[in-house]
C-alpha cells in the first residue's frame, strides 16, 4: 500500500491486495471474474476494502484517515524501481507511475 496525502486535501491510498486470500473470498461469495482487474472492479470487493480500511483506521484522527483508495492489479516490484531492496515504497516513482489513478481520486 502506498498512502498519498502530501500537499493534498485528504489522504488516499494505492492498495495492492493479497490476491490468494482475495480470490478465495470471492469464490466463497460466488463472485465470478476472469482477471484481477475484473475482480478489483467488483462492488463487493470495493466494499470489503472500504470496511477493512475503516476498521484499521478507526483510531486515527479524521484528517489521517484514508478517504479514497484505488486497488491495483499489479504488485509494486523492485525490478520496476517501485520499492527498495528493503521493501520501502519509492514515493516519487509511485507518484509518477500512478499519476492518473492518483489524480482520479482527487478529481471527484
Amino acid at each position: 500500500m502506498a498512502a498519498i496525502g502530501d500537499q493534498r486535501k485528504f489522504v488516499s491510498a494505492l492498495i495492492v491486495p493479497a490476491f490468494d486470500p482475495l480470490t478465495n473470498w470471492a469464490k466463497k461469495k460466488s463472485i465470478s471474474f476472469s482477471s484481477r482487474e475484473e475482480l478489483l472492479k467488483n462492488p463487493e470487493v470495493m466494499k470489503l476494502y472500504r470496511e477493512k480500511i475503516d476498521h484499521y483506521t478507526r483510531d486515527l484522527g479524521q484528517v489521517e484517515k484514508i478517504k479514497k483508495f484505488t486497488l491495483l492489479a499489479k504488485e509494486f516490484t523492485q525490478e520496476e524501481g517501485e520499492i527498495t531492496p528493503t521493501q520501502k515504497i519509492r514515493r516519487k516513482i509511485i507518484n509518477q507511475r500512478y499519476r492518473d489513478a492518483i489524480d482520479a481520486m482527487y478529481a471527484e
